[in-house]
């Protein structure tokens, strides 16, 4: 598939609007990843900014275990 994940900073990230999650699924998240993100988010170029298009709980997670960085493949 050729995938090319980087690293984008979690402020140049925005979040996809339309999906709601609870605190609770946002901690088991945390859990899950805090020793490291092993499944990158999917994210796209929007006017100056990238915003989801998958794995916004990923990137919560990420934004509230402190994290400068998230894993992330950029789709067109």
């Amino acid at each position: 598939m050729g995938e090319n994940i980087r690293e984008i900073e979690v402020t140049r990230i925005s979040p996809n609007r339309r999906i709601v999650y609870s605190a609770e699924s946002i901690e088991e998240m945390e859990q899950s990843i805090r020793d490291g993100q092993q499944a990158p988010i999917l994210i796209r170029f929007e006017h100056d900014s990238f915003r989801i298009v998958d794995g916004e709980k990923r990137w919560r997670a990420c934004k509230r275990l402190g994290r400068n960085t998230v894993r992330a493949i950029i789709v067109s």
